[in-house]
């Protein structure tokens, strides 16, 4: 009788703690920024590459010059969110103002 309530224990204790693993792994964000800024929430239009301004075009050439602009969009208050990709799938969005003036989480602007 005392193995019966030795393996509960056990069991009960297993269960638990991968209850907790789990959790743990949730929480954790696996190097991804969480960019909680208004830029990211507004809504946009996809557009097609060549309607960007060449200020974006010239300057996404120059800054991020392993990679090469994948989609457009646009915003209603004219900026543009561009989604660029690398030779290994590489991708990263950025944020651009009309002016060419790239966006950054902490702008309020």
């Amino acid at each position: 009788m005392k193995n019966l309530q030795m393996i509960i224990a056990i069991v009960v204790s297993i269960i638990s703690a991968q209850g907790v693993v789990a959790q743990d792994e949730l929480a954790e964000n696996d190097g991804w920024e969480f960019m909680d800024y208004e830029y990211e929430l507004q809504e946009y239009t996809e557009i097609e590459i060549v309607e960007l301004p060449m200020t974006i075009q010239d300057a996404a050439a120059k800054d991020f010059e392993n990679l090469r602009i994948y989609k457009a969009y646009i915003s209603k208050d004219n900026t543009y969110k561009i989604i660029l990709k690398g030779k290994d799938n590489y991708t990263k969005v950025v944020f651009a103002s009309a002016n060419g003036e790239w966006i950054k989480p902490d702008d309020k602007s």
